[in-house]
């Protein structure tokens, strides 16, 4: 059997949504002919700090080996000294001097000129010296020494690498040149061209597309998980058109049926019934950054004005970490739930959590100015087998969308969010969930097998 090895910095029992793609790929390698070798994080030594669910080590392969290498990263050890130092002089000091250990409101504003050049220095210093190509960037030298050492009988047919982070793709361009194999290096994110992505100094943007490029220049294939992002690889790099592909991020149906099966619920908030009336909309997963719910939250405002919904007709729940800074927002969604419209809940477990989508009456998803980028939570989504309302939409999401009629797609604007649920709750417009050759085209047991279909290639390929 070929051997190929995965670097994932993310991996269970990390449980954020990276994690996810290569333990579907892991799962179903070995039916392919190909037995899977795992390089990712040790879960304490990560920075900043990743939530964990042991949960998802259970879907793991018995066999599988796993390497996990510390991230050296000195920004913890310097967070966590930092918090020693306060903890300590805290007992030292009178109440009324924590106050101003702590620094009040009144405090920062006098010292607010100074702090700004302060801290735009500090922040050009960190950029250059621990962030960059990202938080991870120590990572890189422990990971490729630890695997450098593995002996003939062990080395990889081919590396694949799986990012964001970008380190994860110079650990396996590194790992792939002294092995003196193929490597394959796998965007699920955009790099040079993400819109979410704090800006870089001009001098790193020079250089991050330059390692950029270097990674597409070393990589025997390049996979995205959207076609979009493919279109823009060709784009920027014609010269290695030929090597750009596109396998879509899936879900797992036997984890999910697993999970359908087993999950105890007791005590955990239940969605609406299928058949109750009214309608409700049900959001899993965080909401923050870009993908805020200003916008449905005024139109839900608007239609309570309007005496035209009730929350016994039209209610809104969101599941996961809220991590919404918007003083307007967290002012709407107050408000909406003293009035029954909005209910939020803490984030459950993996299994619930998918159990409680396939429950819902419709499934939400908020997506708006990510032209490129598909929210991952869509493909459990779609496994549930639920119809999705997609607020945003435009470019790789409402193309998914629309291709394989999973639903509606909304424009991020007021009227038109209050025009669609109208709609929806007069029966004037109908929500159909996927069908099952769909659902079919997005399980993991599926995409592998173009996984190991491109490993062939470039095995079959290699000089």
């Amino acid at each position: 059997m070929k051997k190929v090895l995965i670097i994932a910095y993310y991996f269970p029992p990390i449980a954020e949504i990276g994690s996810l793609r290569p333990l579907g790929f892991c799962r179903y390698l070995e039916r392919y002919g190909w037995q899977p070798r795992i390089l990712t994080t040790q879960i304490d030594s990560a920075y900043p700090p990743l939530k964990v669910d042991e949960n998802l080590c259970l879907y793991l392969p018995r066999r599988i080996q796993i390497d996990r290498v510390p991230d050296g990263n000195p920004l913890k050890t310097i967070s966590y000294t930092r918090n020693q130092m306060r903890t300590t002089l805290r007992g030292l000091l009178r109440p009324g001097d924590v106050q101003l250990l702590a620094g009040d409101h009144s405090a920062k504003l006098s010292r607010a000129r100074p702090q700004g050049r302060l801290s735009t220095l500090k922040g050009a210093v960190l950029e250059h010296l621990f962030l960059f190509p990202d938080s991870q960037a120590f990572w890189l030298k422990p990971a490729v020494d630890k695997l450098s050492q593995l002996p003939a009988s062990e080395r990889p047919d081919v590396v694949f690498a799986t990012a964001s982070p970008w380190t994860s793709l110079l650990v396996g361009k590194a790992l792939a040149q002294r092995f003196g194999v193929p490597f394959i290096a796998d965007f699920r994110d955009p790099w040079t061209n993400n819109p979410d992505d704090q800006p870089l100094s001009p001098h790193l943007s020079v250089k991050a597309k330059r390692l950029e490029r270097a990674v597409c220049d070393a990589a025997a294939l390049v996979v995205t998980n959207t076609p979009e992002v493919r279109h823009v690889f060709r784009t920027e790099y014609p010269r290695l058109a030929g090597k750009f592909v596109t396998i879509t991020n899936g879900f797992d149906s036997e984890t999910s049926e697993l999970a359908e099966s087993s999950c105890e619920e007791r005590g955990t908030p239940q969605p609406s019934p299928q058949n109750a009336p009214g309608l409700e909309l049900c959001h899993f997963g965080s909401v923050y950054g870009n993908r805020t719910p200003l916008t449905l939250l005024q139109a839900l405002k608007e239609l309570v004005a309007e005496n035209r919904i009730q929350g016994s007709e039209l209610r809104v729940r969101f599941v996961g970490d809220w991590l919404v800074t918007d003083e307007r927002c967290e002012a709407l969604a107050h408000a909406l739930e003293v009035q029954g419209v909005l209910r939020r809940e803490p984030l459950v477990p993996y299994k619930i959590c998918l159990r409680q989508m396939a429950l819902a009456q419709v499934l939400l998803i908020l997506d708006p100015a990510r032209p490129l980028q598909i929210p991952g939570k869509i493909y459990e989504y779609i496994f549930a087998g639920r119809p999705l309302l997609v607020i945003g939409g435009e470019g790789a999401t409402g193309s998914l969308v629309r291709r394989h009629r999973l639903g509606l797609c909304c424009a991020n604007e007021v009227a038109e969010i209050k025009r669609i649920l109208w709609c929806m709750l007069q029966g004037k417009m109908s929500i159909e969930p996927p069908q099952a050759a769909v659902r079919a085209r997005f399980d993991y047991s599926k995409l592998t097998g173009e996984l190991a279909a491109a490993l062939d290639s470039v095995c079959r390929e290699k000089p």
